[in-house]
């Protein structure tokens, strides 16, 4: 292994201002975060000032622009956005709490719950479909920055398959990961590709 990894720092957006209603399945809808939520990244943040930064990204949706420019205070950085990070496609179910999906469309759902590598929402994205776009975005930021340390703010799922790709994991594992609001996790990658964790969805900062 190189002694200079590229270090990732992944965090996932703030609360947003949906959480009330509890619609669990935000997907592609652009949620802007709550003031919850604000207070929440402020202290992610303020423990990611502790760190050198060189490059932030965040997914193309407020919540996560948003949640990278309170980040980049600190550290004096424009951030930059990628669609390619943008949080799972759930079509028709976007909007929805799981009982209202289970109410509606109990036979999608049913077969969605059972395998979401292969099975999609109507109108959304399987697993592996996701994954096609958002790891080829995520290797072209980490090969852009090899041996730089780079923060990545995105979303709960998108988060969860790129750890998964790291891994080597089954996508289907991916709900195994907890993936909280304002989260960090620290990853190395050496040379060889190798990724070692060093810290996952840590929140203790509050």
């Amino acid at each position: 292994m190189q002694s200079n990894p590229t270090r990732l720092f992944l965090v996932r957006h703030g609360d947003t201002v949906d959480e009330e209603t509890k619609k669990v399945f935000k997907g592609s809808l652009d949620i802007p975060l709550s003031e919850r939520g604000r207070g929440r990244i402020e202290k992610a943040g303020a423990f990611l000032s502790r760190f050198n930064i060189d490059y932030i990204y965040t997914s193309a949706l407020s919540r996560c622009i948003e949640s990278g420019t309170i980040i980049a205070r600190p550290h004096g950085l424009p951030i930059e956005t990628s669609g390619g990070l943008n949080e799972l496609c759930f079509g028709s179910w976007e909007g929805l709490s799981f009982d209202e999906i289970d109410a509606h469309y109990p036979e999608e759902f049913s077969r969605w719950l059972s395998d979401p590598e292969l099975h999609a929402p109507p109108a959304g994205e399987t697993l592996r479909q996701a994954q096609q776009r958002i790891i080829p975005a995520f290797d072209t930021i980490v090969e852009r920055h090899k041996g730089r340390n780079l923060a990545l703010v995105a979303h709960g799922g998108a988060l969860r398959i790129i750890l998964c790709s790291l891994l080597d994991l089954k996508l289907s594992f991916l709900f195994r990961l907890a993936q909280d609001y304002g989260g960090v996790s620290i990853i190395d990658i050496y040379e060889d590709k190798n990724a070692v964790v060093k810290l996952l969805n840590y929140t203790f900062y509050e």
